[in-house]
């Protein structure tokens, strides 16, 4: 055997133990819904569904939940009895699993299990002694056969229903951890070493490898493989049967390898009880990660999914999840990474070293300033004091020699000045009159050429390494000495300065020192402004905390505000910069966000995607000279390449997971759906299995021969369906992931509808009869109308019964508040609803505000207005956003099905209005004050959709006139005689006309928009609008 043998300098050693720091684990566990904490196995199917197998079962993973398979005794289409301990899928798309207690059985597509049973472990079994003893371990399937490994009993092959049992005299032959096959070749690990299997010659031949083997791993290329063994890992070569050991920077004292994985060009390798061992291929390094970077040591079956995301199997934490897609942005937080964390939240200011090293500074109790290493990741801490409890800003610009620090805090004396040499990586104490001896400082930056510069006052000054000096050549360019001050933007070799006085964009050509008037205007003076970008001397970009983002163009001498209602998450911007992918890159506080003057698009990135948190901190960023970002907020930093910071997605599978018709679940596995004309309502599930940020997959749906469109339904993933009228259609439904990438062929199913009797062919070759036989056929038309009749009946009773159910879950009265002014108004439909409202007073004089809109119609809707109202007069006083967040756990334990209820929550207390939303409609705000409405919209899933979804809580001041809007989506969603909807600009219109006027004239006002606007025609949803007014 010959040995791989790897030169690892520090440099490379360096490397990785930065990569190390940079995974980063989502779990699943049975909080999230999975059956058993034991994940044993991991199988992603052609379908995109995610299979675990457990002590508990097999479970299926969407993304979203988690569908349990459990064993029943007495149904023999149930799952086989065990552990599923093995899962495989053949090409006729039915999945294998096998289990601990030697169990074999598979899914079928039409959703019934087939058990199948092994003979040769019948005998097997009698033999044995330790019950486990023979568990099946792996599936594999080529050419139409099964091949089933177990672990003591050999090798089965199952090809058209026929068993083939395969065992070997050596009895560590017969031990099988997994199977391996390419171009058609079996390789077997066994506790003998790797076997090749000829199945002609029903032989078990050894290959180079006589080492225990356990797991098997894809290579670089085909005609080689990865094979681990208990204290070694080999490359085998397929073409000439020679083995070469890999070089592991493990001591071998430590190592237990069991399963593979190929990602990315690293081979990862679980290291039982010690934690996961990567190896880089390419620089032929390694680095094991360990708690508590991983909550585990006992790993089991790993997988690559679609999206390169790698998925480990634990012993005691569910699944654990790596997706480098997912982390688009490094992260240095409190906690993370574990092992070399940054160790507090707040952090201020920003800068990337000669070195590339991170700076930033503590802005909390005991302040520190702390450098990132870029090499080695670690972190290293200057300036502490453990003796000043308050919170400290930090403003740190880059030196030729290496830093200028000050720390200091607005309105507070006791600043404190620094240099710091990076030679001899130490601080020395300084002072403001040091630096500047004229006593007139400036605001500092810091150029290509490595010069430190101040604007001030007086001019341009520069850093001669002891103080700062004005320069007369740069400041000659000045005839008007009207120097700028204070803003400036270094993009390249040029350094924009803005002075707003004037106000004049000036361009500084560090190469020549020329400084140049670009731009003069009035429209250049914008206010709470934080940065700005220029691009081509032509387009400015200007960020700001309230306005959004400001486009001037110089040449038209035009001014644009970008706003939210363009696509902005926020419009509280700090500071932005001109990325190398040639987008705008703007920290605000809500997350991170691109925009692309180009086509005018805009992409946002929030915490799933890898940021610190959703706020960042201004004066708090930074960007190196070859285009690496770094952003600071209030739980840490993010850095990053723009570039490195594209979609590198596929599109989402798409399924159609679930059809009910009336309510009973139907079977998908058809050519056709079929609805009868009795029982005319529909409802599909579906789901886009992209798991790498499931809240943002988005899906579009269009039931063809009926909607005229797609209907966008951002990330409901139900769409509905009532009365349709008799005929044939086509449901399909596309969707998205994470990174937007669609996929526009998606999924579809043909559905039937059938007409009622009296409207079939047959029906009408009667009524030709029935004219030349009026007396039978009166006879019959007689019965029908009375079965008719009789339908009508009890479809009116029912409705009844439904209309008296609403109404007794409304209040018999608004609050009485002397503070306040309530007008509500509640509307049903031919088909009674799900729509709701109610008040809930509190000691204190505050009182909520409730507003929903169960899905469906009837007492099923009914049913789950009175378990919510139950659920909130059970729940005590708590912010509206923790309210539903009890109240989801409440509604998803009941389980209605696909009943989902739509809610918000406001709650009036001192002056300011809370509230949190669960897929209602935007609430409307008119302040009295500034004479503006502003619509608020929460996008939050409803209730009893994910257990685990956090609903955000928004307050807002509330004064004396103020108007709140809450209402249900009958109303802008209401028809006209042509199936135009009334609009969300239309009702935000009406209520803007009418804010100033009492209450109930608003609610009135509303009323007559939706009776205008429908012209006669039937609303088909309930219609509810709240309307409250301080007084």
């Amino acid at each position: 055997m010959k040995r791989l043998a790897f030169i690892t300098n520090i440099i490379l050693f360096s490397l990785t133990f930065a990569q190390n720091t940079s995974y980063k684990f989502d779990y699943y566990d049975i909080s999230n819904g999975l059956s058993q904490n034991r994940a044993q196995a991991i199988f992603q199917a052609n379908d995109g569904y995610i299979y675990v197998g457990s002590q508990g079962g097999l479970d299926r993973f969407d993304g979203y939940d988690f569908k349990y398979y459990s064993h029943n005794p007495v149904d023999t289409t149930s799952i086989p009895y065990g552990w599923v301990n093995a899962i495989g899928q053949d090409n006729f798309g039915n999945i294998w699993v096998g289990t601990q207690q030697k169990t074999v059985g598979y899914l079928q597509p039409d959703g019934r299990w087939k058990r199948v049973s092994l003979k040769g472990m019948i005998e097997f079994n009698k033999n044995i002694g330790a019950w486990w003893w023979g568990l099946i371990t792996d599936f594999d399937f080529i050419e139409g056969k099964t091949l089933i490994s177990s672990y003591g009993n050999g090798l089965f092959i199952i090809e058209e229903g026929k068993e083939k049992h395969f065992t070997s005299d050596n009895n560590d032959i017969n031990i099988i951890s997994e199977i391996y096959t390419v171009d058609n070749q079996i390789f077997l690990a066994t506790s003998a070493g790797v076997y090749k299997f000829d199945e002609t010659k029903e032989e078990f031949i050894q290959t180079s490898i006589s080492s225990p083997a356990f797991g098997f791993s894809a290579g670089n290329n085909d005609d080689e493989f990865y094979v681990s063994s208990p204290s070694s890992v080999y490359n085998y070569n397929i073409n000439n049967n020679e083995s070469l050991e890999v070089e592991l920077d493990i001591s071998k004292k430590d190592r237990d390898f069991k399963r593979m994985a190929f990602h990315n060009q690293k081979l990862w390798i679980v290291n039982e009880s010690y934690g996961i061992v990567i190896y880089d291929t390419k620089t032929n390094s390694s680095f094991e990660i360990k708690p508590p970077s991983i909550k585990d040591t006992e790993h089991a079956k790993m997988i690559v999914d679609r999206d390169n995301a790698i998925w480990i199997g634990t012993a005691s934490y569910g699944m654990m999840k790596y997706d480098p897609g997912k982390q688009k942005f490094k992260l240095y937080s409190k906690s993370f990474p574990p092992s070399n964390s940054l160790g507090f939240d707040v952090g201020w200011s920003a800068t990337i070293d000669n070195q590339g090293n991170y700076w930033t500074g503590k802005a909390e109790a005991f302040s520190e300033l702390v450098k990132i290493d870029r090499k080695t990741g670690k972190v290293k801490r200057y300036l502490q004091d453990s003796e000043d409890a308050r919170s400290w800003f930090w403003a740190i610009v880059n030196t030729k020699e290496g830093l200028l620090v000050r720390k200091a805090y607005p309105g507070r004396g006791g600043a404190q000045w620094f240099n710091y040499n990076s030679k001899n990586d130490k601080f020395n104490k300084t002072s403001f009159t040091a630096l500047f001896p004229d006593t007139v400082g400036g605001t500092w930056g810091y150029t290509s050429d490595k010069r430190t510069f101040a604007l001030s006052s007086k001019g341009i000054k520069i850093y001669n390494g002891k103080f700062f000096e004005l320069d007369e050549k740069l400041n000659a360019n000045f005839v008007d000495k009207k120097f700028p001050q204070t803003d400036y933007s270094v993009q390249g070799d040029v350094v924009y300065m803005r002075e707003p006085s004037t106000p004049k964009l000036y361009k500084w050509d560090t190469k020549t020192d020329k400084i140049s008037t670009i731009y003069e205007s009035e429209k250049f003076s914008q206010g709470s402004a934080q940065s700005f970008v220029v691009i081509n001397d032509t387009l400015i970009y200007i960020t700001s905390y309230g306005f959004g983002l400001v486009e001037i163009n110089t040449q038209s001498d035009t001014k644009r505000f970008i706003t939210v209602s363009d696509g902005l998450p926020s419009q509280h911007l700090y500071e932005g910069f001109l990325g190398n992918d040639n987008n705008i890159w703007i920290s605000s506080n809500y997350g991170i966000f691109s925009y692309d003057p180009m086509n005018q698009s805009v992409k946002s990135y929030l915490v799933a995607d890898g940021l610190q948190d959703f706020e960042f901190n201004s004066n708090s960023s930074y960007q190196s000279q070859d285009g690496e970002l770094m952003f600071v907020g209030i739980r840490g930093l993010n850095y990053f390449y723009p570039k490195d910071i594209t979609p590198k997605s596929n599109p989402p599978q798409i399924v159609i997971q679930k059809a009910i018709v009336g309510d009973s679940p139907v079977n998908l596995n058809t050519e056709k759906l079929d609805i009868p004309w009795y029982d005319n309502k529909v409802v599909f599930d579906f789901a886009a299995l992209s798991y790498r940020n499931p809240s943002k997959n988005q899906y579009s749906y269009k039931l063809d021969g009926y909607d005229s469109d797609w209907v966008y339904s951002n990330n409901r993933r139900f769409a509905t369906y009532t009365n349709l009228p008799a005929g044939d259609y086509t449901f399909k439904v596309k969707g998205s992931n994470n990174d937007g990438i669609w996929n526009e062929d998606g999924e579809s199913i043909i559905v039937k509808v059938f007409p009622p009797p009296w409207q079939t062919w047959w029906a009408y070759l009667i009524y030709i009869f029935s004219i030349l036989g009026l007396g039978y056929s009166y006879s019959k038309y007689r019965e029908k109308a009375q079965l008719k009749q009789m339908e009508d009946e009890r479809k009116q009773s029912e409705l009844d019964a439904a209309k008296d159910l609403q109404e007794s879950m409304l209040p018999k009265a608004t609050p009485d508040n002397k503070n306040f002014s309530i007008e509500t108004f509640i509307r049903s439909s031919t088909e009674v609803g799900g729509d709701y409202y109610d008040f809930f007073a509190q000691e204190d004089g505050s009182f909520y505000s409730v507003c929903g809109d169960a899905t469906g119609h009837g007492t099923t809707a009914g049913m789950m207005v009175s378990i919510t109202k139950a659920g909130l007069n059970g729940i005590p006083s708590l912010p509206p956003n923790e309210i539903l967040n009890r109240l989801n756990k409440v509604v998803k334990r009941v389980d209605l099905g696909i009943i989902r209820m739509s809610l918000n929550v406001v709650h009036f207390k001192n002056g300011t209005a809370s509230m949190a939303n669960a897929a209602m409609p935007p609430i409307y705000h008119y302040s009295a004050k500034s004479k503006k409405l502003k619509e608020i919209e929460i996008v939050n899933l409803p209730l009893g959709g994910l257990s685990n979804e956090e609903y955000e809580l928004i307050e807002i001041k509330f004064h004396k006139g103020d108007l709140l809007i809450q209402l249900s989506d009958g109303l802008p969603e209401a028809p006209n005689p042509s199936g135009d909807l009334i609009d969300y600009d239309r009702l935000f219109d009406c209520i803007e006309q009418n804010a100033m006027k009492s209450p109930k004239d608003v609610v009135e006002s509303l009323v007559d928009l939706a009776e205008n606007w429908l012209d006669g025609n039937i609303n088909p949803d309930d219609i509810t609008i709240v309307a409250t007014k301080k007084v």
